[in-house]
């Protein structure tokens, strides 16, 4: 088997992140938690005090805007001001660096992207599926599969807006349907090409969708399949 490494990330900072966090926790699989300072799509984020507990037990908190507003068809200026506000809001809960980013809605924009550079951010992540690697563009980071059950429709939409490419079309077939049996066939073809398995989602719709027993499972199967050695954060996997 090639060496494969396992990176997991989780978008909005909603509460429900802490029960997302404690299977994390019980598996020994590492993440990063993209945090908006405030969600102006009404739902809750996690309080300061939960924000230093998940940096305390080696999560990596990463920035997601100051108020989770896609970055499509803002100014520059109102786009610097949601990257850079968002981040040093975040330092200042933390008390230390912050150092990843995420595009609310995977999306850029026409000014996300030099506008995460100039923030001096390491890495950007969008929402790129079907890739075993995190691509060409450390300020537009892939990923392997989103933790939901979409249809045919939302994975074509993702395989066409990133590029389409047989290689992605491979593994997007494996993800129609049932997410156990999805997982289980991304994760045999990664650990025969190794690489990266990005995965990756949002706690209140597995909440929403009803998913925690899923997602144990998913984490269990990884976590046999990917020794403790690989399991890293985002910035961890760049490294």
């Amino acid at each position: 088997m090639a060496e494969l490494t396992l990176v997991t990330s989780w978008d909005d900072g909603h509460p429900a992140d802490r029960r997302l966090a404690d299977i994390l926790v019980r598996h020994g699989i590492a993440g990063t938690f993209f945090v908006p300072a405030v969600n102006g799509e009404g739902r809750p984020v996690m309080t300061p005090g939960d924000l230093r507990a998940l940096a305390s037990a080696g999560f990596e908190i990463a920035a997601h805007t100051r108020d989770h507003r896609r970055l499509t068809g803002l100014e520059p200026a109102e786009v610097r001001e949601q990257i850079v506000d968002g981040r040093r809001r975040l330092e200042d809960v933390l008390g230390m660096p912050v150092t990843g980013f995420a595009y609310p809605g995977g999306h850029a924009g026409r000014h996300g992207r030099a506008a995460a550079v100039a923030a001096g951010f390491a890495y950007a992540r969008g929402t790129e599926m079907f890739r075993l690697d995190h691509g060409p563009d450390q300020f537009m980071l892939a990923t392997t599969m989103q933790f939901h059950p979409h249809g045919w429709p939302a994975l074509t939409r993702n395989w066409l807006r990133c590029g389409g490419g047989l290689g992605r079309l491979d593994l997007a077939c494996r993800l129609a349907g049932d997410l156990d049996r999805g997982l289980a066939g991304l994760l045999g073809i990664g650990r025969r090409r190794g690489g990266v398995f990005h995965l990756w989602s949002h706690s209140w719709e597995i909440d929403q969708l009803g998913l925690w027993p899923a997602l144990d499972r998913a984490c269990a199967a990884l976590a046999e399949a990917i020794p403790p050695g690989r399991r890293r954060t985002v910035q961890g996997s760049l490294a």
